[in-house]
């Protein structure tokens, strides 16, 4: 797993035979494994670090994205009658952290492939539009190379998602799977992830109240509350 975060493009079978002095079947089995547990992925026969790792480390103690309770993703999802999805930035990629509802579709989609584009998916949208500007032009000034109508259809929305807190995607990704997400925000202020809203086609027309249900739903999130030092 090491050698493959530290491998930008990836790394293949061979590769990590050779790195790590051992047998190309020792690896495989090795990678099969990890693959199946999301903390592999791979691309073109070549291997990266999977979302696995990531959501992992959720667990520790003082990450933002612990105060994302499943407790509240569970109530919020009851309110907007649709699967939701948890949304949150690994490197130039977006993973869903946790779901509530049922979509079987987004359910094998999300584990085949656990790494969804930033900026085609509602969820990467929220996440772009909430980055600190600098990284925001950063990541798109490297895309603008690979798809550069992508970051210009990015580009044209950004206002409206900032305005309206809700960015969409018409069946863009995934086909038959229509998407609204809204950014979740802590009571400091800081962005701590991305809810998304997904439904079929009989919610193509309905996308605009639908983001509004959620939206509402989304803003009634209730945090923890800080624990009160007492003096000794």
């Amino acid at each position: 797993m090491e050698v493959a975060s530290r491998a930008s493009s990836g790394v293949s079978l061979a590769e990590l035979a050779a790195r790590l002095g051992a047998p190309k079947s020792s690896i495989q089995e090795l990678t099969n494994g990890l693959l199946a547990t999301g903390y592999l992925v791979e691309r073109d026969r070549r291997f990266l670090l999977g979302p696995g790792a990531f959501v992992l480390s959720l667990h520790t103690a003082g990450l933002p994205l612990r105060l994302v309770k499943h407790e509240e993703l569970e109530r919020a999802q009851e309110r907007v009658g649709v699967s939701l999805f948890v949304g949150a930035r690994v490197g130039d990629d977006q993973v869903f952290v946790d779901r509530a509802g049922e979509d079987m579709l987004m359910d094998f989609v999300s584990s085949t492939h656990p790494r969804r584009p930033l900026l085609s998916t509602a969820t990467g949208k929220v996440i772009l539009a909430h980055m600190p500007s600098g990284e925001r032009n950063e990541f798109l000034g490297r895309m603008e190379h690979e798809q550069p109508g992508a970051v210009a259809a990015f580009l044209e929305e950004l206002a409206g998602i900032c305005s309206t807190r809700l960015a969409f995607n018409h069946a863009f990704t995934v086909p038959g799977r229509y998407a609204v997400a809204t950014p979740l925000i802590d009571p400091e202020g800081s962005f701590l992830a991305a809810i998304c809203a997904v439904a079929g086609a009989e919610m193509a027309d309905r996308l605009p109240a639908l983001g509004a249900t959620l939206r509402e739903a989304v803003d009634g999130w209730k945090f923890p509350r800080p624990r009160r030092r007492t003096a000794v």
